[in-house]
């Protein structure tokens, strides 16, 4: 009898767990019955009822808050009721792969790092039914309902045609770590170049005795870099996503 007990108590948890996850996964960008589109874990669009996201104006839950498809949009974050669009942290970070082989900048899309710390050269497109896996050494793997993926973002949320300003210097795309610090002439904590639109990754700065150190970091899952204070702050800054 107390076997049964059990297995129907297991069976009822599983169910509940199950109708908790169909309740919040969704998909990125695609607007919900509370007329906004979360476009990754914690920002959104919004639709105003056309069943279009408006994409003039980006909308950031507060810290500890996920989007979701409740009426309130953001709700606090909740280990059994995962956001309606997936984990961005590790959106456009070579650390993701253990061996800095590649990074993944959304679902299907992926740009190389060649073992440096910012990938480099260009956008590469996970063929049809494949996602980006960084925890993978081949890229692009199938993809799988329910399964979470590097960087949840749809793909054409990431400009891949955009082309660098002309100009006589360096194309700053191509800056390293070391080369920032140079450039900065000071100790500090400084963005990426270019920057990380997802406001993860920094670069620390230290100069000792003419010798420049430059080593790339990365805030923790719920904070982010903010270029005036030098520091992770758990507000989301205006010009992250």
């Amino acid at each position: 009898m107390t076997t049964k007990i059990t297995n129907a108590s297991q069976i009822a948890g599983l169910l509940a767990l199950s109708y908790l996850v169909s309740l919040s996964l969704s998909d990125c960008n695609v607007c919900q019955t509370n007329q906004a589109a979360c476009i990754n874990s914690t920002s959104y669009y919004l639709c105003f009822g056309d069943g279009t996201p408006h994409t003039d104006n980006i909308f950031h839950c507060l810290a500890g808050f996920q989007c979701s498809d409740s009426t309130a949009i953001c709700i606090q974050k909740n280990a059994q009721r995962p956001p309606s669009c997936g984990d961005t942290s590790k959106c456009g970070l070579c650390s993701a792969h253990r061996n800095y082989k590649f990074a993944c900048h959304a679902r299907g899309i992926f740009q190389m790092c060649y073992g440096a710390s910012q990938p480099t050269g260009p956008y590469g497109m996970c063929p049809t039914g494949t996602v980006c896996d960084a925890s993978s050494d081949v890229v692009c793997v199938p993809e799988k309902p329910g399964e979470s993926v590097t960087c949840d973002v749809n793909d054409d949320l990431v400009n891949t045609t955009a082309e660098p300003p002309a100009s006589t210097t360096p194309d700053p795309a191509s800056q390293t770590a070391q080369e920032v610090c140079k450039l900065k002439a000071k100790s500090g904590l400084y963005e990426t170049v270019p920057r990380d639109p997802y406001c993860k990754r920094y670069i620390d700065c230290y100069y000792n005795k003419g010798t420049v150190l430059a080593v790339e970091y990365g805030c923790s899952d719920t904070s982010y870099f903010e270029a005036a204070t030098q520091r992770c702050t758990y507000l989301m800054p205006s010009n992250c996503i």
